[in-house]
C-alpha cells in the first residue's frame, strides 16, 4: 500500500516523468549522456531547468534554463545576461555571451523567457526573442540517475539580478 501511494504521488500528482539530455546546449551543467527526472510544479522560477515541449515536433523536446519569468526585462550586453535593466551573475555558464540582444525583451504574463547554458551552442529565446508558455513546461529537472558517477539532485541556482530581483 506503501509503495501505491508512493507511486501515485510522484507518478500522478507530481508527474514524474524521464527524459535523456538531447543536445549538449546545458553544457557544463547537464551533458547529452545524462538521464534526468522530472517533476511538474506549481510555479516555476528564474534559474530552475527545466524540459519543454517541442511545439512543431510532436514526440520531441528541449531542457533550457529560465532566465525571465513574467514581467521581466531581458538583455543581454557585454557578454552577459541583464535582468530588468541590471547585470546577473551566472557561475553555471561556460563562457561569456558571444551575442548581444539590444532592445530588452519583455516577458509576457504566464510566459518564461529561457536560455541554455551552453549559450553560444544552443538554439533557444535568444534566437528570435521568443517567451514560451508555461504549459509547454514538461516539469523541472529535478534529478539525475546516469551516468552513476553524477547520480544525485539537479539544483536549481537562485538566479537574481545584481539588486536581488
Amino acid at each position: 500500500l506503501l509503495l501505491v501511494v508512493f507511486g501515485l504521488y510522484f507518478f500522478v500528482y507530481r508527474e514524474a516523468r524521464f527524459f535523456r539530455i538531447p543536445s549538449s546546449s546545458m553544457e557544463p551543467t547537464l551533458f547529452p549522456v545524462d538521464m534526468i527526472v522530472t517533476m511538474s510544479e506549481p510555479i516555476y522560477h528564474r534559474g530552475d531547468i527545466v524540459v519543454l515541449r517541442e511545439s512543431d515536433v510532436p514526440g520531441e523536446y528541449f531542457v533550457k534554463r529560465i532566465v525571465g519569468v513574467g514581467g521581466d526585462r531581458i538583455f543581454v550586453a557585454n557578454g552577459a545576461l541583464n535582468i530588468n535593466g541590471e547585470y546577473a551573475s551566472e557561475p553555471y555558464i561556460a563562457e561569456p555571451i558571444a551575442y548581444v540582444i539590444t532592445k530588452p525583451v519583455e516577458v509576457p504574463d504566464g510566459k518564461v523567457f529561457v536560455l541554455g547554458d551552453n549559450r553560444n551552442n544552443s538554439s533557444d529565446s535568444h534566437d528570435e526573442g521568443e517567451s514560451f508558455p508555461t504549459d509547454m513546461i514538461m516539469g523541472r529537472v529535478r534529478f539525475l540517475y546516469y551516468p552513476y558517477d553524477r547520480f544525485g539532485p539537479v539544483a536549481s541556482y537562485p538566479l537574481t539580478n545584481r539588486l536581488g530581483q
